[in-house]
């Protein structure tokens, strides 16, 4: 090594070790040749036990291949500079975000010697993030709940009236009481399903991902729905297919998203309408769940801005329910796609990856 490299070299380690940052030297193999107390810290590992292994095996095991992707298209000059945000995992087990800003070393020269990683530690950052959205998440529900009660009282409603009248008769002794005691059970379960139903939505549960046949949401949410679509005078057409329809997922999010956009179209055709719900499997291994409304369609001008919070068309709205939903499916690996026309209806589609058998 040149003496201008090792001045160069001997300047780095000092400023690396009294940097408040996380700082790591890697070599173009990408082995630490260098670490700072801080990033040591950052870590819990002390500098003997990460010098000459390799930086990636120290990142979340998820994050590797993005990585390494970056760090190849940073090397060949196809990006100039490199910052991202990427799990560590800590010598603990514990997950630490870090956003991570990547340069290269060079020589007075310009001969590239290597490689500078600075890290930053938002582990507390996303954290919060994470509970202001959940905690918009479960705003949502509860408005949700609150905005389905009026159609959910008429929904039970019906039964309760058949039930008091069955009951009338058994007591006054006419008619064969077997088959009353049977609509009565009947109604009995439809009532029970509504508000088990409502109750799951409003309910705050921890995400978990299991598989579900979305066409067995979909006919659950509809069960919710329907007296408020026909309240509105709205016909829902479904045709879900004979194929299976499985996804892993998180149910209630899932049903979530759905009664957003089925309210969001129900609420679009004031004067009565159709909602036609159809299923569509790709080739590539994903369904296409489309929400087909005749409503009054969305100016251009407006569905560019879709899912932006706190922006709404509707007088009570909060414009929080897209945005939600939105992301909901992308945490599902799923896309959410909008076109419309005005006076001619909107189409809300929902692409997620089906469960691999």
């Amino acid at each position: 090594m040149m003496n201008s490299e090792c001045l160069s070299y001997d300047f780095m380690v000092q400023a690396m070790e009294v940097a408040p940052i996380g700082t790591v030297f890697i070599d173009s193999e990408g082995s630490i040749i260098q670490i700072n107390p801080a990033a040591c810290t950052m870590l819990g590992y002390e500098e003997e036990e990460c010098l000459h292994h390799p930086y990636n095996d120290w990142v979340y095991p998820e994050d590797v291949n993005k990585d390494r992707e970056m760090m190849e298209n940073f090397k060949s000059g196809r990006i100039s500079s490199l910052q991202m945000e990427k799990r560590l995992i800590h010598k603990q087990g514990d997950i630490r975000w870090v956003s991570c800003r990547l340069s290269t070393a060079r020589s007075r020269e310009g001969r590239a010697l290597g490689y500078v990683v600075h890290l930053t530690d938002i582990t507390d950052m996303k954290r919060a993030a994470d509970q202001e959205e959940e905690r918009l998440i479960q705003s949502d529900k509860l408005s949700m709940a609150g905005q389905l009660a009026a159609g959910i009282a008429h929904e039970i409603r019906n039964p309760m009236t058949s039930i008091k009248g069955f009951v009338q008769l058994i007591r006054s002794g006419a008619g064969r009481k077997d088959e009353y005691f049977d609509i009565i059970s009947s109604e009995i379960e439809r009532i029970e399903l509504i508000v088990s139903e409502l109750l799951f939505l409003a309910k705050p549960q921890s995400v978990k991902f299991e598989r579900a046949d979305i066409r067995q949401l979909l006919d659950q949410v509809i069960t919710l729905l329907n007296t408020q679509a026909i309240i509105h005078n709205v016909e829902i057409i479904t045709d879900f297919g004979e194929q299976a329809a499985n996804v892993d997922g998180d149910v209630n999010h899932l049903k979530q998203v759905f009664i957003n956009f089925i309210k969001n179209a129900v609420e679009s055709m004031p004067d009565g309408g159709k909602l036609t719900i159809w299923l569509e499997r790709g080739s590539d291994q994903t369904l296409a769940i489309h929400f087909t409304d005749s409503g009054c369609g969305i100016p251009e001008s407006i569905l560019s801005r879709l899912g932006e919070p706190f922006f709404t068309t509707k007088e009570k709205g909060n414009g929080l329910g897209f945005m939600i939903s939105k992301k909901m499916i992308e945490d599902h690996r799923g896309q959410v796609h909008v076109t419309s026309k005005l006076q001619e209806g909107t189409t809300i589609t929902v692409i997620l990856p089906l469960s691999i058998i």
